[in-house]
């Protein structure tokens, strides 16, 4: 569909539509091949939006309904499970400058926000009132509309549960252009509750906030072996009503985690062993857990600084990617009782592979955990299209346990079987038929992916789940063939130039903290943005003037570097790569002058200065 067409129309609404900024929108942070994703899919939208309001985005769907054109909401783009990823073109719904915080009530302890709106912008804000957030994601950056419509489980959620519950309402926009705003104990809420955008765009959400908690109080708990950990918290989270302890959050970290955590700080400071953190947030119920630990005094706890280290780096666990320097992952929702045997069959699949499993999960309630199995590699070698299916067999093991995927978008869209049943499918189909009739809404995710001619069989579940089962059946010949072949992934010592780039998360963070980002909207400014440059540099691949000039629109802050989620030397990279482009094209003075002469113009900016304070 031409742009131009849609301009006729589009009155104040931003359109993004140079072939170079499109790019930014056609990946996530997962970092696959190009050779597949673009002979599968159409990933390059044909033109991007920025709403600033609910009635351009309801302009925005009433034109595509027009034209049946697909639409695909993106937040900050930090889930890797292709959610975001168009697979047919179409019109990208950009929500991440969408993220005024409209009302903070103290009296009543909510918050009303935008879709776009950061965790932790909220969390800053609310802190100064004596309130913070619930439960909130281990991507502290992401948006709240996308947390909304992908997770849900994240860190304190085993107190305050999963984010639906601290939902008061959340207004969305359906795919047939109707506003809603639904509270919990609406029919319709549950259809828009981690369904990926399919049925509705999530524009605005109010949240419970709770008092800012007395104080931080984590242990680490070490353990010889995954089942010995998990037979300790199958016991602890059901004594723990009996005992009256009230954990905000508990974590499970096998060896391999440990040992990476140990590898990043370069220093002994964990055991590598399995690991269990337990977090409360104040004494009474800390010397609850004390005391109970009196009765199991076999188990060793690792001293106090150890844990709180531990606690304080909950949101930085892409940190990994300095030793990959790409990172895989398969998360499943998993009975807890089956944890430990799922973790051990992961283990030996991945050896197949020549891959390390670690394993970092999080205890949702009594019954049942989060498990993130991820894995390191590099996405430069030949062997990471080998790899690239042990994310699905990790996924089919899981459920043969018992677990059921946490989210589909994409590549999970298999499985879609295992997270719904018949009639819950039939119910979803029907729903959709009834808010989105031209299947507008992130055409060719969730009920059928969009892959190109005879590739779509690969994606259907009658086809993909029995081939994984008979895939991971195979690994102690196939993987063992390929690692022989091609050899096994290394950890990294040393990030150069070129790794520093392939380490990069794609997460997002350095949207929320690029002031530059703020006052252009533009990604190509960020540090996701020229990093993504400089890939292409070093790929040899053409470069506009354009490109390079927005590269410039720096303000050498150091907050991407701060905010760093695998604390890139990014200063040192942007001296690099300036120095690359200036050899090329001409240093743009006029445009920097005028960049900050905008920077000190907006309202924006020094709101964010301001909260940031």
């Amino acid at each position: 569909m031409n742009v131009d067409e849609f301009r006729k129309t589009a009155g104040d609404i931003k359109i993004i539509d140079k072939v170079a900024e499109r790019e930014q929108y056609s990946h996530d942070i997962g970092d696959l091949p190009a050779i597949m994703t673009k002979t599968l899919f159409n990933v390059l939208p044909d033109f991007v939006v920025q709403p600033k309001n609910i009635d351009e985005i309801k302009k925005v769907l009433s034109f595509a309904n027009e034209h049946k054109i697909p639409v695909v909401p993106r937040g900050a783009a930090s889930w890797g499970f292709g959610g975001v990823i168009p697979t047919r073109g179409g019109i990208v719904v950009d929500l991440s400058p969408f993220r005024n915080i409209i009302e903070l009530d103290t009296e009543n302890k909510t918050v009303t926000v935008e879709a776009g709106a950061r965790w932790s912008d909220i969390d800053i804000l609310a802190k100064k009132k004596g309130l913070c957030l619930m439960t909130y994601p281990s991507s502290k950056f992401s948006t709240v509309g996308g947390w909304i419509s992908t997770g849900g489980i994240g860190i304190n959620s085993f107190r305050y549960g999963h984010l639906s519950k601290q939902i008061v309402s959340i207004t969305v926009v359906t795919g047939n252009a109707e506003v809603k705003k639904l509270s919990p104990t609406d029919p319709d809420f549950k259809y828009f509750i981690s369904t990926e955008g399919e049925f509705g765009i999530v524009v605005e959400a109010t949240l419970k906030l709770r008092d800012v908690p007395a104080g931080a109080f984590p242990h680490l708990l070490y353990f010889p072996s995954d089942s010995e950990a998990f037979k300790f918290l199958e016991m602890f989270v059901k004594d723990a009503g009996i005992t009256k302890i009230n954990p905000d959050t508990i974590r499970f970290l096998d060896e391999n985690e440990m040992d990476d955590i140990n590898r990043i700080m370069r220093s002994g400071i964990f055991k590598k062993n399995a690991a269990v953190l337990v977090e409360l947030s104040n004494a009474e119920n800390d010397k609850l857990f004390v005391q109970f630990m009196t009765g199991h005094k076999e188990i060793e706890e690792a001293p106090a600084y150890v844990s709180s280290y531990l606690w304080n780096e909950r949101l930085f666990g892409m940190k990994t990617k300095r030793l990959g320097p790409t990172i895989l992952a398969s998360e499943v929702v998993i009975p807890i009782k089956s944890a430990a045997a799922f973790i051990g069959k992961a283990k030996k699949i991945g050896l197949n592979f020549g891959a390390e499993i670690c394993i970092d999960c999080y205890i949702i309630d009594a019954e049942k955990a989060l498990v993130m199995a991820t894995f390191l590699t590099d996405s430069r070698r030949k062997k990471y299209f080998i790899n690239i299916p042990l994310v699905a067999i990790l996924t089919r093991s899981a459920v043969a346990h018992g677990a059921e995927p946490y989210g589909l978008g994409l590549w999970n869209a298999g499985f879609i079987h295992d997270l719904f049943n018949k009639a819950r499918f039939s119910e979803l189909k029907a729903y959709k038929s009834k808010t989105d009739p031209n299947n507008i809404l992130n055409r060719g995710k969730f009920f059928g992916t969009g892959s190109k001619g005879p590739t779509a069989l690969v994606f259907k579940p009658g086809f993909f789940r029995p081939a994984m089962q008979l895939l991971g059946g195979m690994s102690p010949v196939v993987g063992r063939a390929c690692t022989l072949v091609l050899g096994k992934d290394k950890k990294i010592d040393n990030l150069d130039y070129e790794l520093n780039l392939h380490a990069c998360a794609k997460c997002g963070n350095c949207m929320a903290e690029c002031p530059a980002y703020l006052v252009t909207k533009n990604e190509a400014v960020t540090a996701k943005g020229k990093i993504a440059l400089a890939k292409k540099l070093l790929a040899g691949q053409k470069v506009t003037q354009e490109e390079a000039t927005m590269a410039f629109m720096c303000m050498h802050c150091k907050g991407c570097e701060e905010i760093c989620q695998t604390n890139l030397e990014l200063m040192n990279l942007w001296d690099a790569l300036e120095k690359r482009l200036k050899e090329q094209f001409e240093w743009p003075q006029p445009q920097i002058e005028e960049f900050l002469k905008k920077v000190d113009a907006t309202k924006e900016y020094w709101d964010m200065v301001e909260r940031n304070n």
